[in-house]
């Protein structure tokens, strides 16, 4: 049992002593801190007419983990003010107990208390089921705040039929990077979270749909800080796929830097504020709060602003333009002008960065410029680095196609990222993004010594001849090409073809007169340039069988 005094208006005082469910936390108008729960956010109930009895409150409890308490919310379903009703879904980075509607000498404002205010609402009156360690994946914190002991984001899917909100708000995925092996924190193994959260948004749309929540209200982000923050780009990516597919509205929002965080994972008051502040430029939240949810035709702006255009005038501008005029018809097996052949022309003039050899689109390339170790990835970029998109902004290229570009400046709190681009049409620009249009990811591209990198994509065998097929580049002499050897062992006997050089894609057959059935070694590996740096590199090792 608990028991919480709520202020339903001046002349009126309603004491509660009720046995609690789990779920949601709202906050008294003292926010005196609670012992227990998940640090709800506060909620006070709107003001009503003094001639008007109150109608009997529900009762919700904190949740768990990061401070909280025993509170109750409004009914839904009495006749009253018409005040907005806002759900917070959170993790510690959303708790109370960490985190309040206003600022204090121990507390710090939370972001979600800058959205209320940005639309006009109470912050007190946000309604907040936060748990801190919990995610889609994880459980969290529990009663006790041991961490694998508590609730998922899933398992509190129940608070939207008990608040019967306008709006919902879901803050998820900083802690989706682990998983729960009992009462101990381990790795994520990708396709679980993957099958977890693609389980978790379908949920998410039926509680939606069923308590008349439109989906397009309903608003997914994912706050992040310093710490593991190469971690960032895949987790969100993921998430905005997902909550776009289901008609849910997608808030991207910038990693803060360390110094906007208390351990660079959690807002410090200025990190707060820039995730509060970003949510309402990257979205339409505060007028969907403001109209209690219902739709307004108001969009969040997807478009940069577009800083110069072509390449004399951005040079003329002081933007490095990396003589693209000049460059190569392919660059990388990417013909231009084109948003990849920029880049991959971009960088191939700076050093001798790893090549991205597989990709067919630009959304392709963070998984295969990761995956072949050609880069790695970051939510904090550099001069130098390469903005990504999945889905291109609008005026660049075909959405689906997704998009990159070179990043030239980045503002102090991350927010804001200038960008030297080439749109799908040819022409250089550069643009300066921030809000819903800010790059998704980015990627920094590994210095090589100058040997050939490639992969091999295909190896055919009969008792007359191998075909091998795949691309390779020679990272500081690629407009000289890439020469294949390919050997053929079987037995004692072998065959080897050493190739003309060739530009990125290859298919070299190798005769192999009396070879037999059964299995034969086949390798392939690509012959570093003459008079260039590097070394001659193995690019494949296969046993393969002959029909």
């Amino acid at each position: 049992m608990s028991r919480r005094v709520m202020t339903w208006a001046a002349t009126f005082a309603v004491a509660a002593s009720l046995m609690m469910a789990p779920g949601v936390a709202s906050a008294t108008a003292d926010e005196t801190d609670p012992s227990t729960g998940d640090g709800a956010a506060p909620v006070v109930t709107p003001t009503s007419p003094a001639t008007t009895a109150p109608p009997v409150p529900t009762p919700i409890d904190g949740g768990t983990g990061g401070g909280g308490g025993d509170v109750i919310v409004p009914d839904p379903t009495a006749p009253g003010p018409s005040a907005p009703r806002v759900l917070v879904f959170g993790d510690s980075i959303s708790a109370p107990g960490r985190y309040r509607a206003t600022a204090g000498s121990n507390r710090i404002k939370a972001w979600w208390a800058w959205v209320a205010e940005g639309a006009g609402m109470n912050p007190r009156e946000v309604m907040v089921s936060a748990e801190a360690g919990s995610g889609i994946v994880p459980r969290g914190g529990g009663s006790g705040g041991r961490v694998c002991t508590g609730s998922t984001f899933g398992d509190r899917l129940g608070k939207v039929s008990l608040t019967r909100p306008d709006v919902i708000m879901v803050e998820v995925g900083r802690n989706d990077i682990w998983d729960c092996a009992g009462t101990r924190r381990v790795a994520v193994d990708p396709l679980k979270r993957q099958r977890l959260a693609t389980s978790y948004f379908a949920r998410l749309a039926q509680e939606a749909d069923r308590n008349g929540v439109a989906r397009s209200k309903v608003y997914v982000l994912t706050a992040w800080g310093s710490l593991q923050s190469n971690q960032h780009p895949a987790v969100a990516s993921l998430y905005e796929s997902l909550a776009r597919s289901h008609g849910f509205s997608w808030i991207p929002l910038a990693a803060l830097p360390k110094a906007q965080t208390t351990d660079g994972v959690h807002p410090n008051a200025h990190g707060a504020q820039t995730l509060g502040t970003g949510t309402l430029k990257a979205s339409d939240v505060a007028v969907a709060i403001a109209s209690r949810g219902k739709r307004s035709g108001a969009v969040a702006t997807a478009q940069g602003r577009v800083r110069c255009q072509s390449l004399r005038t951005c040079k003329a501008a002081g933007v490095r333009t990396f003589t693209y005029a000049k460059a190569p018809k392919r660059v990388w097996g990417v013909a231009g002008p084109s948003p990849r052949h920029f880049v991959a022309h971009a960088l191939t003039t700076s050093g001798r960065p790893a090549p991205v050899l597989q990709a067919g689109s630009a959304k392709a390339w963070r998984s295969e410029a990761v995956r072949s170790r050609s880069a790695v990835q970051t939510a904090h970029p550099k001069p130098g680095d390469i903005a990504w998109w999945p889905t291109a902004p609008p005026g660049v290229a075909p959405s689906a196609q997704g998009h990159v570009g070179l990043v030239q400046r980045v503002s102090a709190d991350n927010t804001v990222v200038d960008v030297s681009e080439v749109t799908s049409t040819g022409r250089f620009r550069s643009v300066r993004y921030s809000g819903a249009s800010r790059p998704r990811g980015f990627l920094r591209f590994k210095p090589t010594d100058g040997s050939p990198r490639g992969v091999v994509t295909s190896v055919k065998a009969n008792r007359r001849a191998v075909v091998v097929s795949g691309r390779a580049v020679d990272t500081d002499a690629e407009r000289r090409g890439t020469r294949i050897r390919v050997t053929v062992t079987q037995g004692r006997r072998t065959w080897t073809r050493t190739a003309k050089a060739t530009r990125f894609g290859f298919s070299h057959r190798i005769a192999t007169p009396g070879l037999r059935r059964g299995t034969a070694t086949v390798k392939v590996k690509a012959l570093n340039a003459p008079h260039s740096r590097g070394k001659n590199r193995a690019l494949l090792t296969r046993r393969a069988t002959i029909a």
